[in-house]
């Protein structure tokens, strides 16, 4: 937000991030003194233009990758009813998703739940 106001919070990190840049251009063309006249340096990891969206849009994504590490990894990785998870078809292995799906929003709940206090 202090960069949409035009307010750079912390000048001596970005010098910092700059002195990286010509470091890292310099490995990469091979060159002492690359030109830095054609990069664009981001202020922030939020597109300025649709922070709210783009801060969404993370979370979603983030929230999935939790939910696709659930699902490997999960304690219940083969549903008994469904048999060795290897011999499933599309039908057998979308119940299991959904299964999957359900047990990691009922730990996501829980957990929410259970630290309330911090969320609030």
């Amino acid at each position: 937000m202090h960069i949409t106001d035009g307010l750079l919070p912390d000048p001596t990190a970005l010098r910092e991030q700059l002195d990286d840049l010509e470091e890292t251009l310099a490995e990469y063309t091979g060159e002492d003194d690359p030109d830095l006249e054609n990069i664009a340096l981001r202020l922030t990891p939020l597109d300025p233009k649709r922070p709210a969206r783009d801060l969404l849009e993370d979370l979603l994504t983030g929230i999935h990758a939790c939910w696709l590490l659930h699902n490997e990894y999960d304690d219940l990785d083969t549903d008994e009813d469904l048999g060795d998870a290897e011999d499933w078809d599309d039908e057998q292995t979308e119940e299991h998703q959904s299964r999957s799906r359900q047990r990691f929003a009922q730990l996501v709940r829980e957990t929410a739940a259970h630290h309330r206090a911090r969320l609030i």
